[in-house]
C-alpha cells in the first residue's frame, strides 16, 4: 500500500500542476496570435470598418424598432370588417344581457308587489267589508279592525316606496348619482367614505346603472369582504365615467363566486362600461367601473366635497 502511494501520489501532483501551466500556455499563445493579427496593417480597414457598422446599428436601431412597431401594428390589425363584426357580437352580447337584466327586474317586481303591497291591500279590503257588517252589531270590534287596517296602510305604503326606491330612487332623480351614492354610504354597517368630482348630470338610464352597480359592490362588500372601511370615489373626465370602490376586506372577490360581480359586470356591458376586479387573497379588494358617457345638464348636488 506504500508502495502505491509513493508512485500515484507523484503522478498527481505532477498532473495537478501541469493543467495550469498547460492553460497559461495556451492562453499567452492566443493573444500572442491576436497582437500578430492586428499588428499587420491590412486587418485593420476590417476593424475600422467593423467599428463604423457597429455604430451605425447602434444610431439606426431605435428608428428600425419604431418602424418596425409600427407596420406590426398596421399588418396585424384587424381589418375593417373584421373589426365591425366584433363590434356586432359584442353589441348582441349586451343586448342579450340587457334584455336578461330588465326580465328579471321585472320578474323581482312582480314578486315584491305580490308577496307585499298586493297581499296587504287585499287583506285591506277583506277587513273592511268585515268593518262594514259590524258596525252596527259590533262596534267595539269593528273599531279594532279599523286600527289594523290603517297600520296596515302604513305598511302597504313604506313598502311601495321602498319598491318605488328600488325602481329608480327619488334622490337619484331628484340629486343625480353623487347624493345617491352617499344615501347609499349612510345606509351601509360598515363605515364608508365618498368622494364625488362631478361636474354635472349625466343621462338617467346611466345614472340608473351606476347607482344599482355602486349599490350592488356596497353590499356584497359588507356581506363577504369582512372590512371595517370602504372609500368609494366617484369621477368624470374626458367623457368617461370612472368609479372606484376600495375595501380592506380579505380579498378574493372573483367575477364567478356568484356574489354579484357578474350582473354588475352585465349591467355595466349595456353602456359599452367594464368593470376591472383587483382582489388578491388577503386583500384589498379595489373594483373600479368605467362608463364611456357625457355630462348631459349642470350639477344640481348641494354637497361636492368628500363625505
Amino acid at each position: 500500500m506504500t508502495l502505491l502511494s509513493l508512485v500515484v501520489n507523484p503522478l498527481v501532483a505532477a498532473t495537478l500542476l501541469a493543467l495550469p501551466c498547460a492553460a497559461l500556455f495556451v492562453g499567452f499563445a492566443q493573444v500572442t496570435t491576436v497582437v500578430t493579427f492586428l499588428w499587420q496593417p491590412r486587418p485593420w480597414w476590417r476593424v475600422l470598418a467593423g467599428a463604423a457598422a457597429m455604430a451605425l446599428a447602434l444610431v439606426l436601431a431605435p428608428i428600425w424598432r419604431r418602424w418596425h412597431d409600427r407596420w406590426t401594428s398596421v399588418l396585424l390589425a384587424p381589418t375593417e370588417t373584421a373589426r365591425l363584426a366584433q363590434r356586432v357580437q359584442r353589441l348582441t352580447e349586451t343586448r342579450t344581457d340587457a334584455i336578461d337584466t330588465q326580465a328579471a327586474e321585472l320578474r323581482r317586481i312582480e314578486r315584491d308587489l305580490h308577496d307585499g303591497a298586493q297581499g296587504r291591500l287585499v287583506a285591506m279590503g277583506m277587513a273592511l267589508r268585515t268593518v262594514e257588517r259590524l258596525l252596527d252589531r259590533d262596534p267595539e270590534t269593528a273599531r279594532r279592525l279599523i286600527v289594523e287596517v290603517r297600520e296596515n296602510t302604513a305598511t302597504a305604503l313604506t313598502e311601495i316606496r321602498e319598491l318605488v326606491h328600488g325602481i329608480h330612487p327619488p334622490v337619484l332623480a331628484e340629486r343625480g348619482l353623487a347624493d345617491a351614492v352617499r344615501v347609499v354610504a349612510l345606509d351601509c354597517p360598515l363605515d364608508v367614505e365618498v368622494a364625488a368630482d362631478m361636474a354635472g348630470r349625466l343621462d338617467p338610464p346611466v345614472e340608473s346603472a351606476a347607482y344599482f352597480a355602486v349599490r350592488e359592490l356596497l353590499t356584497n362588500a359588507a356581506k363577504h369582504s369582512g372590512a371595517s372601511r370602504i372609500r368609494v370615489a366617484v369621477h368624470h373626465a374626458d367623457d368617461l365615467l370612472t368609479i372606484s370602490v376600495h375595501d380592506d376586506g380579505h380579498g378574493g372577490a372573483d367575477p364567478a363566486g356568484g356574489t354579484g360581480l357578474l350582473g354588475v359586470r352585465r349591467r355595466l356591458g349595456t353602456f359599452d362600461g367594464v368593470l376591472d376586479v383587483r382582489s388578491p387573497a388577503g386583500g384589498p379588494t379595489t373594483l373600479t367601473m368605467e362608463i364611456p358617457c357625457v355630462l348631459s345638464s349642470r350639477r344640481t348636488s348641494t354637497c361636492s366635497e368628500p363625505g
